[in-house]
């Protein structure tokens, strides 16, 4: 057993209440016996609460209202005011750091964090935190690439003596010039055609990618591997309770069928609203190509299309306006990269093992939360999969 401060565990409106019948003291909550045996149980409990407030943390970077967070997180604002002050202080003596570092590139300015490991520097620049080598020099390899191109994507500013990051404490930080413009935080306020936009702005990329293939170096993943491996075998030794094997192994099957089929080539692989830029409107740049792949052309279509319906209570859409999205997103893409049969008939297929994939993620590194939302992502898109098919074909 562990003592675990109520502030961190409890929402406020609970603790108040406890309150009235003891404070200052110690209490044993005993487990209930419907909890005994359950998946997660073992998790630690620190570390759950510590990437809860780092997600919160992020989300408040990003621009998402306090109330938004709230009701995510199912805190009270006060509650989440405390966490971002929490994480704000921690942040000091980092941001302090980081005002020494832009010395290696003859900047003396205030840097103000955008991203726990990222910082706009006079609105001019970004400098980005690293602690994987390899990601790192991807990741600088593919944005001179495409920027020599000609693709909207930011510039490497390479330090006085030539080289492209600097390195410290087995950190790495690279400086690039700032996109203008910034992601979208509220979806509700994109009508139709921006959806459909959209889907001819990802249609861009890839055709940019595939221009750019033969001089970038990348990581191919083989996603039917991954669920066949890893996936399969933790979701086996988790075993979460809302998600049935014979369900997961139906899914993994569906992708064998059809998976030598689907083209593959090199994809952004985490292409959210945060990673597309757009002023006044008019989109203006791609941004963190940290995790690029060669992997499943349709992945990128799908990955975003499923976050949207994982968005703050209020900028998430209703599910009916969701499968107009996807109509609008398909059409966008297809006018420029034309879709085979196979892939528009496996997009639901694709949905599934994306959202499998992240449950089994989740659960490695003790987010429950995600893991859980990522099983109910699942289960709608397997309870719905005909309407979703039927939003893509028509």
């Amino acid at each position: 057993m562990k003592y675990v401060n109520g502030i961190d565990a409890l929402p406020e409106e609970l603790l108040n209440e406890i309150r009235k019948y003891a404070e200052g003291v110690y209490i044993y909550i005993p487990k209930s016996d419907f909890k005994k045996g359950k998946w997660g149980e073992n998790t630690n409990h620190h570390r759950e609460m510590e990437l809860r407030n780092l997600h919160i943390y992020d989300k408040y970077l990003e621009g998402v209202q306090m109330e938004a967070i709230a009701s995510c997180y199912h805190l009270s604002i006060k509650s989440i005011r405390r966490i971002i002050l929490l994480q704000k202080r921690k942040m000091e003596p980092v941001t302090t750091m980081i005002k020494d570092i832009l010395k290696e590139w003859n900047l003396e300015y205030l840097p103000v964090q955008i991203y726990h490991s990222a910082w706009s520097i006079n609105e001019l620049y970004v400098l980005k935190e690293y602690s994987d080598r390899n990601t790192l020099q991807r990741n600088i390899e593919m944005m001179k690439i495409l920027h020599k191109a000609g693709i909207p994507v930011p510039k490497i500013i390479q330090l006085p003596s030539g080289e492209d990051y600097f390195e410290q404490h087995n950190k790495m930080y690279v400086l690039t010039t700032k996109l203008e413009g910034k992601n979208i935080v509220n979806i509700n306020q994109c009508n139709e055609k921006w959806f459909f936009d959209f889907g001819s702005i990802l249609a861009r990329l890839h055709i940019a990618f595939r221009e750019c293939e033969e001089k970038i170096s990348y990581w191919n993943n083989n996603m039917l591997e991954e669920m066949n491996g890893w996936v399969s075998r933790n979701l086996c030794k988790f075993k979460p309770e809302y998600l049935h094997q014979d369900d997961i192994k139906e899914a993994i099957f569906e992708l064998t069928r059809v998976y030598n089929d689907l083209p593959k080539q090199l994809i952004h692989r985490d292409v959210h609203l945060g990673n597309f830029l757009f002023d006044n409107g008019d989109f203006s740049g791609y941004i963190d190509f940290d995790l690029s792949q060669s992997n499943i052309r349709i992945f990128d279509l799908c990955y975003f299309l499923l976050g949207i319906l994982l968005e703050e209570d209020n900028n998430r859409v209703e599910k009916e306006q969701w499968y107009e999205i996807v109509h609008q997103v398909i059409r966008g893409y297809n006018a420029l990269v034309p879709l085979s049969q196979i892939e528009k008939k496996s997009i639901v297929c694709v949905m599934k093992n994306i959202e499998l994939l992240f449950t089994e993620y989740f659960l490695d590194i003790g987010d429950e939360k995600l893991a859980k939302d990522s099983a109910d992502l699942f289960l709608f898109v397997n309870e719905n999969k005909m309407r979703i098919q039927d939003a893509i074909l028509r």
